[in-house]
């Protein structure tokens, strides 16, 4: 969203003004004298784009009637453009009218206009308080907020009258709350302070029902003791007189229910044998049942695991056929691919690529031999010119020197047999030479790669050649570079593969220095910029750890790499998947050829290859030199000899012609001349010739070629049915896999059944086993027992009369309890221990009646202290956790405000030390966490400045000398110098980054040289376009900086503001 436009009307003395701020990359000067009105436009821009700082009543002006009503509108035109652009039309124009009658508020309404055309704006959205559709106030800003981005208070865009020039002289407390509330800080330190109210509130109501619990608890004691005397009583009573009913009752029965049992149990034992004999045989048969399922299981188990076995086989096969077919799919896919791409490119359809290589080919025939006529005829007449001139020559050569030469001419033609044969082993003794020269030089080029590799391995300074590169420009840019394996390695423990989860980042140049010019697509980081939050010297996790030998700075550095580098497996994008850097925009893949870089072991092992292959490269090449040597002397020998041939076959050709040239001798100087010119005039016609045989050779070479790929272009179609078949083949292959997997999964589970089958068997052989012999010992035991049972049921019908007569006397003392004990239910219990505690419950008994002091309404007086005890012992309970919660959230959000606090003060303070650097100064920002008198946290943000090589230790810029003196602290122009730096290190770190932003008296207190300076480094940091208001006058040069300048006059006598545009020269800083 750029600035394009301002327009505003009725707004203090101003009358309707416009002001053109057109283009992104214009920066825009409004200049003028103080009290002429300029801090007004940006008034009227925070107005329109309802900013919380301006006073609209305040645009009112103050020579205005009072009984004249007040309107004013303010028109703010945007061009969506720019880094910041949004999902809408061009232009966006935001309005705001204000009226306000007589004694009466002022009304506002604000509106939205877009469009395509600055003359056809449509109005979208009108604005107003109270709004019935909800359209008002608190809706606009909102819109201006998240659609638009460019609220001026939340992002920062409008720096009102000095508000840029003050950090330095603000109190720390107050510059930190600026700082807070512009990263977000406030909310969090807002809510730890909460917390901490919280916890106070907490550790009070803890206390106070800390008092009240214990003073219950010591009521309850005293009643708690009571209640105990008096329910002990009553216990006694009741369960003393019961048991001494009830046990007398039991024995009674006890002893008939014996005589009885053992009447029955006597019949029992001889069912029992009889039962026991038909079991004995149904054991029997059941288990030979068994033994036979037992055989036939083992069967089908046998024939499943042979079954089993055939289609694993089948399945090894099956996948080795898919592997090929998938491979020649692949492989004839891409070839379809590059053919496709070849007949995009042919310049004319089929037919007449035919036709024009058909002309072309008739032309180079016909061309062709009307050339080898002419040259027939040139050559012809060069034979004759040559001959002519030999003749003339060579026909007073003496008859004896011809027979003399013609003996060496002889010799020659004997050893080589001809020119012919000289020349053709000539050019094949060179092509050998050359072979041998071209594998020599490229095995020589290769054992240099790789003596230079195993040097790196040496010096363990492994670098691909697009690092190397990387490093070399970092080097000119004077900065210092690193790879990432100066710092990190693998573990000896890890396995080689580890080392592809890195691919994507492996190869990044880390550079010590805030910004660089990168030189290739590699990965460059900034170390200064990567600011961990805690310190490592090793990912287990990942493998990686710090590499040995380094220095300390070197550690500091790597422990930043390690932090660096674990922030690709977190959540958040980029992070690396699978080996992939993957981001918003996409997915990237190894930066570099498969080469393992990091693991120790992988180098030993490089580094053994690279000499193994170094000694086979050295013996090469020094075969390859001995042979070379040794044929190329042979070469040079037949080549010194080449020429004498040649000339012994002119001579000796000559023998038959020496008497004709002397006879011709006179013809031949009289036609020498009328050849030669016949020779000239051939000469110009072949050459003509050959120039349109040479075109017409190319065209049909073109032609021909283009025609080829229309010939492969129409098998296209049956590779296209091959590759189709191939894929349906591959496709039927997976099945025949994907089915073959259901069968022996299925018959997996076939013989899992069969096994638990198998199993299920032998469990019941062996339980009939054990039936077997359980039964036989059960019936010598129950035999005995019968023949017991029968002495001792005379025994006990006896003792079961005595029993009855005692209970009746019991009777006649207790009936209730008597008759309660004879309802209840019998328990099993021995003869004993039924007699010891009857003769005990009476003698309980008698002691609970006469014990004295117990108050009856105990019970009641207990349960009603518990309770009130177990209340608040639950709000005690209840307060204890509200504070361990507190205390847990309080400490939280102290964690993640210092978190936050140390994190944006170490990414702004990197940035101040970098811009008060390029002033000479050093500069640094730095917090603290205080405590005031009542306890309350209160932090303090410090700027501190100190001009570079003075000495002393660095102190805040708004350091002042007690009692309002002055000789202490930094100059005017220091202060602002370094609020506005500081300012530019604030704007850098917030993540919003809009198109513009607004100045006011941005350099009044600047000098010249500081101030045209401090300009551009906005301009370059920032990215924005800069509207800066300034009330000083300005050297030419700081004015050709700016593309647009207005001027703002106030005329005293009429009380009127005007605002003119200069004609700005080009801008020759951009």
């Amino acid at each position: 969203m750029i600035p394009w436009r301002l327009q505003f009307s009725g707004v203090r003395d101003y009358g309707a003004t416009e002001m053109n701020l057109e283009n992104e990359d214009d920066h825009v000067l409004i200049t003028g004298p103080n009290g002429a009105g300029k801090s007004t436009i940006s008034f009227c821009m925070g107005a329109v784009l309802r900013s919380s700082k301006v006073d609209i009543e305040g645009l009112k002006s103050q020579n205005l009637p009072e009984d004249q009503t007040w309107r004013a509108a303010i028109h703010f035109l945007f061009k969506n453009d720019g880094p910041s652009r949004i999902d809408g039309p061009l232009y966006v124009e935001f309005s705001l009218y204000c009226e306000q009658t007589p004694k009466q508020p002022l009304k506002l309404r604000y509106e939205i206009r877009d469009g395509d055309e600055l003359e056809n704006l449509e109005l979208r959205q009108a604005y107003r308080s109270g709004d019935a559709q909800k359209n008002n106030f608190t809706a606009y800003r909102r819109v201006l907020q998240y659609k638009y981005k460019i609220h001026p208070d939340l992002y920062y865009l409008i720096w009102y009258q000095q508000e840029v020039n003050q950090f330095a002289v603000m109190a720390p407390e107050e510059r930190f709350r600026i700082f807070s509330e512009m990263h977000g800080i406030d909310k969090i330190q807002k809510d730890w302070e909460t917390s901490l109210e919280s916890v106070k509130d907490a550790q009070d109501n803890l206390a106070t029902a800390t008092i009240q619990q214990k003073g219950y608890e010591f009521q309850l004691s005293l009643a708690r003791s009571e209640k105990e005397r008096y329910e002990e009583n009553k216990r006694r009573l009741n369960e003393n007189g019961y048991q001494y009913a009830f046990t007398t009752h039991l024995l009674q029965l006890n002893a008939d229910n014996e005589r009885i049992e053992m009447e029955a149990y006597i019949e029992a034992r001889e069912m029992e044998l009889e039962v026991l004999a038909e079991k004995a045989e149904s054991n029997s048969v059941q288990f030979e049942k068994e033994n036979i399922e037992k055989e036939q299981l083992q069967q089908q188990n046998t024939a499943k695991e042979q079954q089993h076995q055939q289609l694993e086989q089948q399945l090894v096969d099956k996948e080795k056929d898919a592997k090929e077919l998938e491979a020649e799919v692949s492989a004839r896919s891409n070839e379809l691919s590059e053919l496709t791409e070849a007949y995009r490119k042919l310049p004319y359809p089929e037919q007449e690529t035919k036709e024009k290589w058909m002309h072309a080919q008739k032309q180079v025939i016909h061309l062709k031999e009307k050339e080898q006529a002419l040259d027939t005829k040139i050559e012809h007449t060069e034979a004759e010119l040559n001959d002519n001139m030999r003749s003339q020559s060579k026909i007073e050569a003496s008859i004896e020197l011809w027979e003399e030469r013609s003996k060496g001419a002889l010799k020659l033609i004997t050893r080589y047999i001809s020119s012919y044969e000289l020349n053709a082993k000539l050019i094949s003794l060179k092509l050998s030479l050359q072979s041998w020269g071209n594998q020599r030089d490229e095995k020589a080029k290769l054992l240099r790669v790789y003596e230079e590799e195993l040097e790196m391995l040496e010096r363990n300074q492994i670098e691909s050649p697009r690092q190397k590169e990387a490093i070399r420009q970092l080097k000119k840019q004077n900065i210092q570079a690193y790879p990432l394996r100066r710092f990190i390695r693998l573990m000896d423990n890890v396995s080689m593969d580890k080392e592809r989860l890195f691919d994507a980042i492996k190869y990044t140049i880390f550079y010590n220095a805030s910004k660089c010019q990168p030189a290739n697509d590699l990965y460059h980081v900034s170390l200064k910029k990567i600011i961990p939050t805690r310190s490592l010297t090793e990912l287990p996790t990942f493998g990686l750890m710090m590499r040995e030998g380094l220095s300390t700075d070197e550690q500091n550095q790597a422990a930043r790499v390690l932090w660096w580098i674990e922030q690709f497996f977190t959540s958040e994008q980029p992070r690396i998947v699978d080996g992939l850097l993957v981001d918003k925009q996409g997915v990237r893949g190894a930066q570099e050829s498969n080469v393992y870089i990091l693991s120790k072991k992988a180098l030993v092992e490089q580094k053994k290859i690279l000499e193994k292959q170094i000694g086979i490269l050295r013996d090469k090449i020094k075969e390859l030199d001995g042979k070379w040597k040794k044929e190329n002397e042979k070469y040079h020998f037949w080549n010194a000899d080449v020429q004498k041939v040649v000339e012994a076959e002119a001579f000796l050709s000559t023998k038959g012609e020496q008497e004709y040239r002397i006879e011709q001798l006179e013809n031949l100087r009289s036609t020498y001349q009328q050849l030669k010119d016949v020779k000239k005039e051939l000469k110009l016609e072949a050459g003509a010739v050959w120039k349109e045989a040479h075109s017409y050779a190319e065209e049909e070479k073109m032609r021909q070629a283009d025609l080829l790929i229309y010939e492969q272009f129409g098998l296209q179609t049956e590779r296209i049915q091959l590759l189709q078949q191939l894929e349906n083949a591959w496709k039927e292959a997976k099945n025949d896999i994907l089915h073959l997997r259901r069968s022996i999964k299925r018959l997996d589970e076939e013989l899992y059944n069969l096994q638990q089958l198998l199993r299920k068997n032998q469990r019941n052989m062996d339980h009939l086993e054990e039936e077997i012999n359980r039964n036989e010992r059960e019936v010598l035991r129950v035999s005995n027992q019968k023949r017991e049972k029968v002495e001792e049921r005379i025994a006990m019908a006896n003792l079961a009369m005595k029993y009855k007569e005692e209970l009746d006397n019991l009777r006649k003392l207790v009936p209730h309890l008597v008759e309660k004990a004879l309802e209840d239910r019998q328990k099993d219990e021995s003869k004993y221990d039924l007699q010891h505690r009857q003769n005990q419950a009476k003698v309980e008994f008698t002691n609970a009646r006469n014990e004295k002091d117990i108050n009856p309404n105990a019970v009641e007086n207990f349960h009603t202290l518990e309770q009130e005890v177990t209340r608040k012992k639950d709000e005690l309970e209840a307060a204890k956790n509200l504070l361990e919660e507190n205390e847990d959230r309080a400490m939280q959000n102290e964690q993640r405000l210092e978190t936050a606090i140390a994190m944006q003060v170490q990414k702004i303070n990197l940035l101040f030390e970098q811009y008060m650097g390029l002033f000479q100064f050093e500069g640094q920002i730095n917090y603290q966490k205080l405590t005031d008198k009542k306890g309350r946290p209160v932090f303090k943000l410090f700027i501190h400045v100190r001009k570079e090589g003075h000495r002393g230790k660095l102190e805040d810029v708004s350091l002042k000398a007690r009692g309002g003196r002055v000789g202490k602290g930094v100059s005017g122009g220091e202060e602002s110098l370094s609020s506005l730096l500081f300012a530019l290190a604030l704007l850098q770190n917030l993540e919003n980054r809009a198109g513009f932003i607004v100045l006011d008296e941005f350099d009044s207190a600047l000098d010249e040289s500081r101030k045209a300076k401090v300009f551009e480094l906005y301009a370059e940091e920032l990215g924005r376009k800069l509207i800066i208001l300034s009330p000083k006058g300005h050297e030419d040069d700081y004015y050709n900086r700016f593309s647009k300048a207005f001027v703002v006059t106030h005329d005293p006598i009429e009380l009127k503001s005007k605002v003119r545009g200069l004609a700005m020269k080009k801008n020759v800083h951009s």
